[in-house]
């Protein structure tokens, strides 16, 4: 199977460590994590903030208005879809 463009994209420059890995992860299961859960999910790892601000702006992810909880995008959802069908 073929990795479509986006997906690899997105596997080359954005899902680099395990902890964004895991974060994008939970997000695209959950399809709505609050923050407290997701910092909990890679600590000790890396920088829960950092990290959550990369997905963010790779637009695999959004914050709800008050930044207490993240949403998966709709690119999000297809990348993981895309994910999913690879393993």
């Amino acid at each position: 199977m073929a990795l479509d463009t986006v997906t690899a994209t997105v596997l080359k420059t954005v899902l680099t460590s395990d902890a964004l890995k895991k974060l994008f992860k939970t997000v695209a299961t959950s399809r709505i994590a609050e923050k407290g859960a997701l910092t909990s999910v890679i600590a000790g790892e890396s920088n829960p903030e950092q990290e959550l601000d990369k997905l963010t702006q790779a637009d695999l992810i959004g914050a709800s208005t008050d930044g207490q909880r993240y949403f998966v995008t709709a690119k999000g959802l297809r990348v993981a879809r895309d994910l999913d069908n690879l393993i």
